[in-house]
């Protein structure tokens, strides 16, 4: 029985903000025993030093590190253990950012008021978060009720909507987005000036 060889670097997936998901595979050589295995990470700088993840060997080639800080940069590296003993770790894997919440969208922009509709188009944050914008949730506020209303209005990237027929006839409006990624909702941009509808309905072929 001999010692084991150092695994090939793990491979990192299913990042989130404050937790991902890493994946190894046997060493090419066990030692002639089975083994377990040690994980560790770090984070990168001069002065970094490596700290444990798992409190002792696990025999699982998968493992969910937990207690991750967002936006943060991380390196892993794993060890197999037999009877024998550690010979090394392997080499790290590639660097990954954990995510966090979208940045702040531009002050949306009104293009058009007709009846009870209100046609929004903004600018995207400077920042994703490290992970893909998944929707735009605009929020109107109505300073007669007093009342801020948010609705998800919006799939995928697009940064223009319209709220369609949704909206009180003659009532003063202001509106905000927030982007969301797979974390959450980033802040509230600022808010637009009054806009107040009036009695007509939107059709389609208006829109067009």
């Amino acid at each position: 029985m001999d010692e084991p060889d150092a695994p090939q670097p793990p491979v990192v997936s299913e990042v989130h903000a404050t937790s991902c998901t890493v994946t190894y595979q046997p060493p090419r050589d066990d030692g002639g025993a089975p083994c377990r295995y040690i994980l560790e990470r770090r984070t990168p700088g001069p002065d970094s030093e490596w700290i444990g993840v798992n409190d002792s060997p696990i025999t699982d080639l998968q493992y969910t590190v937990d207690n991750l800080t967002p936006a943060t940069q991380y390196e892993f590296r794993v060890a197999a253990v037999n009877k024998e003993g550690t010979v090394e770790f392997s080499r790290m894997c590639p660097v990954i950012v954990t995510v966090e919440k979208p940045g702040r969208p531009d002050c949306p922009e009104v293009l058009e008021v007709i009846g009870t509709s209100v046609r929004l188009q903004w600018i995207a944050p400077d920042s994703d978060g490290g992970a893909a914008i998944t929707q735009y949730t605009v929020e109107y506020y109505t300073g007669g009720e007093n009342k801020y209303v948010p609705v998800d209005v919006t799939a995928g990237q697009s940064t223009s909507y319209t709220l369609r027929n949704t909206l009180h006839p003659c009532t003063k409006y202001r509106f905000a987005v927030a982007a969301v990624n797979s974390v959450g909702a980033g802040p509230w941009s600022d808010y637009t000036r009054e806009f107040t509808t009036f009695t007509r309905t939107l059709r389609a072929c208006d829109h067009e």
